[in-house]
């Protein structure tokens, strides 16, 4: 489930509306909204979340979590000019994983981003004794 839709979700449960009523008080189908909540649908346009907004009288922190919910449920990217070729071959191993990666395996990626290269002690590609060693560590 896509950020946006868990917030949603917890909007219009704060509210008290199942999502019959919230559709009808949004001007949109049921099955529009249950799309939207069950990340079926991608984020909705701007004209859904003006609406969003108004109707369900957002107070400016939840227009902020709003905000964050919907960047962060950004389905397409696009690869900046000077990515790498093991950058394309590493977004190419994760995509058809992504919806079913495990906890640890997401903790582990996390981890990895957060390594700068001053901090990295390997400047050529591991062999993959030593990778599958450091994976074995890390995860003890």
């Amino acid at each position: 489930m896509s950020p946006f839709a868990a917030y949603l979700r917890e909007l219009r449960r704060s509210r008290g509306l199942n999502q019959k009523e919230a559709a009808r008080l949004l001007g949109y189908e049921q099955s529009y909204l249950s799309g939207l909540e069950r990340s079926a649908k991608g984020p909705p346009r701007r004209a859904f979340t003006d609406r969003l907004i108004r109707r369900l009288s957002l107070s400016p922190a939840e227009q902020g979590k709003l905000t964050l919910a919907l960047a962060r449920s950004k389905r397409h990217f696009s690869l900046p000019c000077e990515a790498t070729a093991e950058e394309y071959e590493l977004l190419q191993s994760l995509a058809p994983r992504l919806g079913r990666l495990l906890p640890v395996q997401i903790s582990l990626i996390r981890e990895a981003l957060t390594i700068t290269a001053a901090q990295s002690p390997m400047t050529a590609t591991p062999s993959p004794t030593t990778s599958a060693t450091t994976r074995e560590a890390a995860m003890t």
